[in-house]
C-alpha cells in the first residue's frame, strides 16, 4: 500500500561508505516514488517524484542512500494491484556467514 520515507542505509549494504546498488522491478499498477534530501530545510520542498509503471526498472545507485530518502506514498486511487522486486547487494557480512570472505580462507 505505502512504505514511508527511508534510506537502506543498514550497515550490511554500506550505503553510507561506498557505493550502493539497489534495483527494484515494478510490475502491476502504476505508482508514485518519490525521493527527497536527507537534511532539506523544511522550508524548501525539494521531492522529485517519479511515475513507475509495469515492468519499470528503478535503480538506486552510488551515494543516493546517504544523501536521499525514498518512499512510495498512500494514494487514494490506485488501479490494481503491484508487487515490486527488489535486488540488494550484502557486502557486510556477519562473523560466521558462509559467504564471508573469511569463511574462505
Amino acid at each position: 500500500m505505502s512504505v514511508g520515507w527511508h534510506a537502506d542505509d543498514e550497515q550490511l549494504f554500506q550505503g553510507k561508505s561506498r557505493d550502493c546498488r539497489i534495483i527494484s522491478l515494478s510490475l502491476g499498477a502504476t505508482r508514485s516514488f518519490e525521493l527527497r534530501r536527507n537534511w532539506s530545510d523544511a522550508s524548501e520542498d525539494h521531492t522529485v517524484r517519479l511515475e513507475l509503471g509495469d515492468g519499470d526498472l528503478c535503480t538506486m545507485e552510488g551515494m543516493l542512500q546517504k544523501h536521499l530518502q525514498h518512499r512510495v506514498p498512500r494514494e487514494h486511487q490506485v488501479s490494481g494491484p503491484r508487487i515490486n522486486l527488489t535486488w540488494r547487494w550484502i557486502v557486510k557480512h556477519a562473523p560466521g556467514c558462509p559467504l564471508s570472505r573469511r569463511a574462505f580462507r
